[in-house]
């Protein structure tokens, strides 16, 4: 790690010692979106506690939902039992629709040829900051020209094993739009309960 560059440095000290308190509604709705399209929707809905039904299932994109909404979301997709491989699955399809809906920019350049991961790994706070608000952040280190290593901290949703899966799958989509194969895989010694570190590379 200590030669690695740093790419995106934390914000500051106050946003990483605090936790996010709302999540942006286009995460939830894109998640509930690829849960009806792969057939889960219906074992979903039941498992979603009353007290949040609906505020996240009448989710439009585009808004602030408080955490407790979403941590109804993924405690019910947890009770799911999906295999770490639908997950993953489930995790990047939302992870091409909020791309395309927050950083329409970036998805098009993935078009061109020669382009890397890196400008998109690059705005890696940008990313941040438009799905939490309220406290936490990013980093990104470079490891070597094609890996990085990203740490997400103060997102209480990373105490729910269904959302560190789709985490991973986020990465993993986003990546995968500028690279034949992506990988990206936990490093659990630098990982807590709001705390991730994701080793991730590509060929």
């Amino acid at each position: 790690m200590s030669e690695a560059e740093l790419l995106v440095p934390f914000p500051d000290e106050e946003a990483i010692l605090g936790v996010a308190t709302e999540v942006r509604s286009t995460l939830i709705a894109s998640s509930i979106t690829s849960l009806r399209r792969n057939g889960h929707f219906e074992r979903y809905e039941p498992q979603l506690a009353e007290e949040h039904r609906e505020v996240v299932l009448s989710a439009v994109a585009g808004v602030w939902l408080p955490m407790a909404a979403a941590r109804a979301h993924y405690l019910a997709c947890e009770t799911l039992g999906l295999s770490t491989h639908e997950q993953l699955k489930i995790g990047a399809e939302v992870s091409h629709k909020i791309h395309q809906t927050l950083l329409g920019v970036v998805v098009r350049m993935a078009r061109q040829a020669g382009v890397t991961p890196w400008p998109l790994l690059s705005r890696g706070n940008q990313m941040y900051g438009r799905l939490f608000r309220g406290g936490g952040g990013l980093r990104v280190l470079r490891c070597g020209p094609k890996e990085a290593r990203a740490d997400l901290t103060g997102i209480p949703l990373l105490a729910i094993p269904y959302f560190r899966h789709a985490l991973r799958g986020i990465y993993l989509g986003a990546v995968s739009l500028f690279c034949m194969q992506a990988y990206a895989h936990e490093i659990p010694r630098e990982s807590t309960a709001t705390r991730i570190a994701l080793r991730v590379s590509w060929v």
